[in-house]
């Protein structure tokens, strides 16, 4: 019976949901106002002739925005600031309705919430591409116009009540790292909502939302204190994220150089010791910039997103490989791979890594660890095969090496990562890798990613149980 119950429940809240988005969608047919321009209007004239006190904040969003004013009115009302959330609608409408909900009301701030209406379809499919490209034209209007802009992270959502053919958790990460990577590169911020309330298994965390894609107030007055945070920070003149990270460049007595990028931890201190992490990047980093090693795959926003040089307090160590030259010489998907002598990166990385280490009596040398992915992974796995007692921990991502080699290294903890459905290098070569570990008992823990393909640093980026784990290993 109480089964019975449940089932009817069920129906009747996805009914309920049905109704409510195809009403408001015929509502806008019917007014043939498809953005829903006249919402706001009568308030942003209202708005216009009232004379700014302080900073003048506005908020563009979906449901997730304007339920802020149902569940958490106070806040709106205390702060003074301006809601412009419609609910279900995509970026597309947004953007539509940018300049006269946003520019027109000539705002200080303007905080940014959208995209999972577009992934949930709701006004037809929408690419990755779609959703970011009008995010991005949204803060270039902002910007153009001397508004500050707060780029909000899509909370997370394992599936759409409205829409439970939809299985959301894959581009909701993909979109947040393409939003996050604009942000730093552009020196605007970032607000990440979804690390603060992503509950490890691609859903929102239940204490946090009436269902699961929609806050509920406990939901709200977490982001209103990340909010703040974000508007402060927005505020003040900030020091760009590759900035952190010195620009160095390693010559040898051959006059062979290496470009490499460093930073520090951040209240470092010079009694203190502190572990380093080694970053060898993937294909896209290749260059002579000094730069691009930290942009591939968003790996410097990882390292934002999980504070690795505050709550880690950790040293990064970033080198980049010219093109056309690999951290291992040999082809990603040879068969039967065997350990080939060590290539001028990698050479010349040990170099200027041993070299920085011997002048520097800060670093703990028992808390040396390599992280690398997709040609990275591949150098992260020959790193330990011809140095195993140099690391205490190593995470190739998406990577392979060789199976022989895994006697003399299994020792260090190991963490692999690979998407199951990757078609750039096999995932065999780490399941290779971690069967021959298993075999001499070695120190390996296994992610193999469902439905992913070869961007599984994605999870990487965003799983705090990997990042905590890599900074408990010791020798």
């Amino acid at each position: 019976m109480e089964k019975g119950k449940n089932k009817r429940m069920i129906k009747l809240k996805f009914i309920a949901y049905a109704l409510f988005f195809l009403s408001r969608a015929f509502s806008q047919v019917d007014n043939l106002d498809w953005p829903n321009l006249g919402k706001y209007e009568k308030d942003n004239r209202r708005i216009k002739t009232t004379t700014k006190k302080g900073n003048r904040i506005v908020f563009i969003g979906n449901s997730i925005t304007e339920g802020w004013d149902w569940h958490y009115p106070e806040y709106f009302k205390e702060k003074g600031y301006i809601n412009r959330g419609i609910s279900g609608q995509t970026t597309p409408q947004m953007l539509i309705r940018f300049r006269p909900d946003v520019i027109d009301l000539d705002p200080d701030i303007v905080v940014i919430l959208a995209g999972i209406n577009d992934i949930a379809e709701n006004t037809g499919p929408s690419s990755v591409k779609s959703i970011t490209d009008n995010i991005i034209s949204m803060s270039e209007l902002a910007i153009a116009n001397n508004i500050k802009v707060i780029i909000s992270s899509i909370i997370p959502a394992k599936n759409f009540p409205w829409r439970p053919q939809i299985d959301p958790p894959y581009k909701i990460l993909r979109v947040n790292d393409i939003l996050q990577s604009y942000a730093l590169k552009n020196n605007l911020v970032y607000l990440d909502y979804f690390s603060k309330m992503h509950d490890g298994d691609g859903g929102l965390i239940k204490k946090y939302g009436i269902d699961s894609v929609h806050p509920n107030k406990e939901g709200y007055i977490l982001m209103s204190q990340l909010l703040e945070k974000a508007i402060d920070s927005a505020m003040l003149p900030k020091t760009k994220e590759i900035d952190k990270f010195s620009s160095r460049v390693w010559k040898n007595n051959e006059s062979e150089k290496l470009n490499y990028r460093l930073r520090y931890p951040e209240n470092f201190n010079s009694e203190k010791k502190y572990p380093l992490l080694l970053f060898l990047h993937g294909s896209e980093g290749r260059g002579n910039d000094n730069e691009q090693q930290l942009w591939d795959a968003n790996g410097i926003g990882a390292f934002s997103k999980q504070k690795i040089a505050t709550k880690h307090e950790s040293f990064v160590f970033a080198p980049q490989v010219p093109l056309n030259e690999r951290w291992v010489s040999t082809n990603w998907n040879t068969d039967n791979y065997r350990l080939v002598p060590i290539s001028s990166s990698m050479r010349l990385t040990f170099e200027a890594l041993d070299s920085f280490i011997d002048n520097n009596k800060n670093i703990d040398e028992n808390r040396i660890y390599v992280l690398g992915l997709s040609m990275g992974g591949w150098g992260a796995w020959d790193a330990i095969s011809r140095r195993p007692n140099f690391f205490a921990a190593a995470v190739p991502i998406c990577g392979g090496g060789d199976p022989e080699q895994a006697i003399y290294f299994k020792d260090v903890n190991i963490w692999a990562w690979h998407g199951e459905e990757d078609n750039v290098i096999d995932v065999k070569k780490s399941q290779d890798m971690v069967q021959a570990l298993v075999k001499v008992k070695g120190n390996i823990k296994y992610s193999e990613i469902k439905v992913r393909g070869h961007d599984s640093w994605l999870d990487v980026w965003n799983s705090s149980d990997l990042w905590n784990w890599l900074y408990n290993q010791r020798k």
